[in-house]
């Protein structure tokens, strides 16, 4: 995924192209120009005149959700497999928590159910393996990752929320892999909220409203853009 992050998002990329040479794999690359008109760093530049009273994150989640789903189907997947592990599953969950989000909690686990005929189901095979194991496997096999972040996280909720989970697990060792036993618990007692699925009026792509988030972050970006200084 080529969200147009300059200083980040090509390190990435040229890893990922030497990596997929030397396995001898190919790469499917989407960039958020391509299908959107716009790149992260634009959005961010427009979300800035307005107070990021929208968060850049926001912004490239809805994105990043829209284009594999789009991307994963177009190429005929029948399971779209991310590598989101377990810091990154326990953050989003004590964020959901703050926000009171109940409907993420109990939508988002290791697999999910095909949500219709348009909606390529996902799976995580990296959802009980901790960020430090992940980077102890890279750093073993010799796999050249950059070590650099994402600019815009500073923005977000889970920049505190990341480090005071990893403050807690340094005091109380294991307490990552509670609050995942704690966030399965809850997914598997709490009933999930109905949701009906349809097609988006403007893109056709699968939401649950009339107008998918999507579209409608474009057209808020765009309009801001091309509104009078």
């Amino acid at each position: 995924m080529d969200e147009g992050i300059a200083g980040y998002r090509e390190y990435k990329l040229e890893a990922l192209r030497s990596l997929a040479r030397e396995i001898g794999v190919g790469i499917y690359v989407v960039s958020f120009k391509d299908l959107f008109g716009i790149t992260l760093d634009e959005a961010v530049a427009v979300l800035r005149e307005r107070g990021f009273e929208i968060k850049p994150c926001a912004v490239c989640g809805v994105f990043r959700r829209y284009a594999l789903n789009r991307a994963a189907r177009e190429l005929g997947a029948t399971r779209l497999a991310t590598g989101h592990n377990l810091d990154d599953e326990i953050q989003v969950f004590v964020m959901n928590l703050i926000k009171a989000h109940v409907d993420g909690i109990v939508r988002e686990g290791i697999a999910t159910e095909p949500a219709g005929e348009r909606m390529v189901p996902r799976i995580k095979p990296l959802y009980f393996i901790p960020e430090k194991e992940v980077l102890a496997y890279t750093l073993i096999k010799g796999i050249q990752t950059p070590f650099v972040e994402c600019p815009y996280i500073v923005y977000a909720l889970r920049h505190p929320v990341r480090h005071w989970l990893n403050e807690v697990e340094d005091e109380e060792p294991g307490s990552k892999y509670k609050v995942l036993a704690v966030k399965e618990l809850l997914r598997i007692t709490l009933p999930p909220p109905p949701k009906e699925m349809m097609l988006c009026r403007i893109c056709g792509e699968p939401t649950s409203h009339p107008t998918c988030r999507a579209c409608e972050l474009k057209s808020y970006l765009f309009s801001v853009q091309s509104s009078p200084r």
